[in-house]
């Protein structure tokens, strides 16, 4: 039942339209898998006509037209099944995908502060879910399920047709499947063993080469390169040897692919049989023995796509319970009480409370405040004296454990959630400002407010002069966080964005903390502005601003210690907020002499002055005159050689240069080059092979019948065998000499990192995270070049020129024909993948820009919960994902014209050599025999050339 909901949740976000989209999607995919059987069908028709023929039969010419029309007919309806499952599922898994996305992010708005204090470490486990998650489901909708359907639909299509057409060697042909799936099934757990080890292996070096770049300075000191350097290719060592252990298996598992030779020689050998005692024709044999292979190949690809599925379940399962999740504090509750009118009088009678990330910890054990109508209310205290858990719990972020809150005598819990923080506007000490516009910021306070109020608030908050400044004025970005304002002007639109939906109760959270005394002087003149005729709380940093307020707290450890104006409570000359105005004083004439500014830390009755961090590096002695005259001479030669060496050009990435820092291993690299060019000689040579056997099969003398099916058999048998060997050489040295580049590269790389000036690692692209994900990722990158890709690119040129000689040695003019074709398959293909593999960056990439709005929506989750902006945030997302929806049906389209003219090409170019085969054969220009070898070596090729076309 679980695992029936985990599928379940991935078609959650399917409405109407995409259900249809699935259904057609589906009947393409189940088509799809029936066209190769099919073709094979007809194909066995063509090869027992070409057999049995005469030359100068004119009824020969007539069943080839026959047949070669039938193909036709089959590209065609290939070509518009084809496209509509590529558009269908592409489109729908997009549709899907950004639904998914907009109401995950709605249902992680939607949740209480408190649940972000307990289960949110980062913003990074949010945004997971947003990027990573849905972007598993999109993949597995528009490609790996149409991919299952597809390849089930080629296993059941095929071995239906095989037994419709020779029950007999289907039967015969089933435990094949087996033999096929189970070393693939073993081997592949060995395989994801050692993986898991060698990332083990590697992650220890990784922590050793971390260590050595965030300690740089340390090292550096000490003289310290050599021995981490020493220490970190000791533990690359361990990485190796798994290496190579991963490439002996990897070519025992390719190896044991040659059973399908071996099965091949024993189905011959019954499909002899088959002809000889019950009149079975040679072009069915073929047809059969190649469905069965076809089919049990095509099945292992298709549970080869189960991983991707469970994946998506477990990422459907995560969005789901979050979607589902109600909080106790539901800002999108409706129910609650709505008061007429709201003066603003709050009380906090009895108030207990902790926080649920720190339920030791008591912050409020009975505090009592009120808090008039239309006053100015400041509270003062040291740090972690719970000054701003009031104002969280005024707004509701928290439930109180005890006792309760109260506005106009009512209490906070009877209220509706949204109205409640409606009339209130917060300005807190870092104002959060989103990347957009200064009027969609200030919006957010307001959204249905028109351009006039939005200048009416921002002349309140003294920041329309500024902002008219501007060449785009209210239309100006502010950037990232707000990164192209000043900390005045980011705190004046914050003041805007309060104060622009009259709030009844103005909450200021230390507003003018972070400022300089210039900026505090403009925020401060418009806070005054905008508290007049409200309530309002503040929590001050300089006790000047708060000289004027109606009342004051004083509140030491979760109780109110001291209450009263100014005036009053500086009459109590050993009370707390007195010894701190005091403090203050004191500070204010140091300030003169320092150009840092202090902060004050107030704890109890205790208070310290704290000196000015430095802002790199641990605190040091104060250097003399001559030695900082020094060191700034030193580091004005050092930024300027930084400067020329960022001039300088990288040098050009050449292969050549990577082979020779492989020279050490260049006999391993040699017998891997000579072990991958005689197994890609291996699959013309047995497809010539079966192609010989055919016409053996049309003999009419049955004794020689016998000798040459054995004399190929044992030619099957030695195929099988030589692939199992020459595999194991072939991976086993790639791996060696990947590996053992890898380790150098590594090596060079933390080397020469460890030569580089301090000030480079200051540079955010230099971090240590980022440098040890380069050490890990562009060294595997290099392997990957040097191994798989080179013994790739050998094993496809020795299989393309044995195909193409020993086509031109058998029939010249049917093997030009055949040769021409194949370009225009190939291209096809690979296009096709060229084009998905650019629609999956562009789908990663589409998602920048809602990963970002939901990382910057998540961390600024308690201003976007203060002024309910929830539905803002989700207008935006809308907004950002219009591009990428628009661009996502523009390769739908794409999508499936491509991969329908690929199929049908398939078909029209079988159509092409079929009906000139027949021609040659007619004129007596060339034997069937020929025929079925130039056939059997040319097809077999190209469907085995495909995986070696991706880009």
């Amino acid at each position: 039942m679980k695992s029936w909901e985990s599928i379940r949740s991935i078609f959650m976000h399917a409405d109407g339209v995409d259900w249809i989209l699935m259904g057609f999607g589906l009947i393409g995919s189940v088509c799809d898998g029936c066209i190769a059987p099919i073709v094979f069908f007809i194909t066995s028709l063509l090869l027992n006509d070409i057999g049995g023929s005469s030359f100068g039969d004119e009824r020969f010419m007539q069943a080839i037209l026959k047949n070669a029309r039938a193909l036709l007919y089959v590209a065609c309806a290939a070509w518009v099944i084809c496209f509509t499952e590529a558009f269908c599922w592409t489109r729908t898994g997009e549709r899907q995908s950004s639904k998914m996305r907009q109401r995950y992010l709605g249902a992680v708005l939607r949740q209480d502060v408190g649940y972000f204090d307990l289960n949110v470490s980062s913003t990074s486990d949010v945004i997971t879910s947003v990027s990573s998650d849905s972007l598993v489901i999109q993949d597995v909708l528009s490609e790996k399920l149409p991919d299952f359907l597809k390849n089930t639909s080629v296993f059941f299509v095929s071995y239906i047709v095989s037994f419709i057409m020779l029950w007999r060697l289907t039967i015969l042909g089933l435990p094949s499947i087996v033999l096929l799936l189970i070393p693939g099934l073993m081997y592949g757990r060995v395989l994801i063993n050692i993986s898991r080890k060698i990332r083990e292996e590697y992650n220890e070096a990784g922590s050793i080469a971390e260590q050595a770049i965030s300690l740089v300075r340390t090292v550096y000191a000490f003289g310290s390169e050599r021995k981490m350097l020493s220490k970190f290719s000791a533990s690359l060592q361990g990485s190796v040897k798994l290496g190579l252990r991963q490439g002996l298996v990897k070519g025992m598992a390719l190896g044991s692919n040659g059973i399908s030779y071996a099965n091949w020689g024993f189905m011959t050998w019954f499909g002899s049989r088959m002809v000889m005692n019950h009149g079975a024709k040679g072009g069915t044999i073929f047809a059969v023995i190649v469905c069965i292979n076809m089919g049990g190949k095509t099945f292992g690809r298709g549970l080869s796509n189960l991983k991707y599925f469970s994946e998506a379940a477990v990422a459907g399962e995560r969005i789901i319970k979050m979607i589902k999740r109600v909080p106790n504090i539901d800002s999108y509750n409706t129910e609650g009480q709505i008061l007429e009118k709201i003066t603003g009088e709050v009380q906090f009678k009895h108030v207990k409370f902790m926080y649920p990330s720190r339920p030791e910890t008591l912050i409020f054990e009975d505090l009592c405040l009120r808090i008039p109508s239309g006053k100015t209310v400041a509270l003062v205290g040291g740090s972690g004296s719970g000054k701003s858990t009031v104002i969280s719990l005024l707004q509701r972020f928290y439930d109180t454990v005890a006792g309760e809150i109260l506005i106009d005598g009512v209490s906070i819990r009877e209220l509706q959630v949204k109205w409640l923080r409606s009339q209130m506007g917060l300005v807190s000490q870092e104002p959060a400002l989103f990347a957009t516009s200064i009027e969609e910021n200030i919006l957010f306070g307001k959204e249905d407010a028109s351009i006039d109020e939005v200048v009416e608030a921002a002349t309140a908050s003294n920041a329309h002069d500024f902002i008219s400044q501007f060449p785009h004025g209210y239309k100006t970005q502010v950037g990232v966080r707000g990164v192209q304002m000043s900390g005045g002007q980011k705190q004046r639109i914050a003041i805007a964005r309060a104060i622009i939906k009259s709030p009844a109760i103005l909450l200021l959270d230390e507003a003018t903390s972070a400022l300089d005394s210039e900026s505090e002087r403009v925020v401060q003149e418009a806070l005054d502005n905008a508290s007049l005729g409200r309530t309002t709380i503040v929590i001050a940093h300089r006790l000047s601003t708060i000289r004027n307020a109606d009342v004051i707290y004083v509140v030491d450890n979760g109780r109110v210690v001291e209450t009263g104006s100014h005036e009053e409570l500086m009459k109590n000359f050993d009370g707390q907020y007195t010894s701190l105005v005091r403090l203050q004083q004191m500070n204010q004439n140091e300030e003169s002499d320092s150009d840092g500014n202090i902060n004050v830390s107030v704890q109890g009755s205790q208070f310290s002055i704290l000196s000015k961090d430095l802002k790199y590096g641990p605190k040091l002695p104060i250097p003399s005159q001559a030695i900082l005259l020094k060191t700034s001479s030193i580091d004005a030669d050092l930024s300027s050689s930084i400067v020329k060496d960022k001039k300088k050009k990288p040098p050009v990435p050449s292969f050549k240069r990577m082979m020779a820092m492989n020279r050490p291993e260049w006999k391993q690299a040699l017998c891997g080059c000579i072990s991958a060019a005689l197994y890609g000689a291996v699959q013309p040579t047995s497809s010539f092979v079966s192609g010989s056997m055919v016409s053996v099969y049309f003999l009419t003398n049955h004794d020689e019948m016998k000798e040459k099916t054995r004399m190929y058999v044992l030619l099957f048998l030695g195929l099988a065998i030589f692939t199992f060997l020459i595999n194991i050489s072939q991976h086993y040295s790639f791996a060696y000499t990947g590996e053992y580049l890898t380790k150098r590269v590594r090596e060079k790389m933390l080397s020469k990192i460890l030569t580089f000036e301090v000030n480079w690692f200051d540079e955010d692209e230099n971090s240590s995270g980022a440098i040890c994900s380069r050490l890990a990722k562009e060294a595997n990158v290099v392997r990957s070049l040097v191994g798989d890709r080179a013994s790739l690119l050998v094993h496809t040129i020795s299989a393309v020129t044995v195909a193409c000689t020993l086509g031109l040695a058998i029939a010249w003019r049917l093997a030009i024909v055949m040769i021409a074709a194949q370009p225009v398959v190939i291209v096809c293909f690979y296009t096709q993948r060229v084009l998905l593999k650019k629609m999956s960056k562009k789908a990663i990439k589409s998602q920048d820009e809602s990963s970002k709005l939901a990382a910057e929506a998540v961390s600024n989750i308690r201003t976007i919960t203060a002024f309910s902006s929830q539905e803002r945030i989700l207008k935006l997302l809308e907004t950002v994902q219009e591009g990428p929806r628009r661009e996502s049906i523009r390769q739908s389209w794409l999508a499936g014209i491509v991969l329908a003219t690929t199929r049908s090409l398939i078909s029209c170019t079988a159509v092409l050599n079929y009906w000139y085969g027949g021609k040659l054969i007619s004129e007596g220009k060339i034997t069937s025999k020929a025929f079925f070898e130039m056939f059997s070596v040319f097809v077999t090729e190209r469907v085995g050339l495909l995986p070696t076309l991706e880009p």
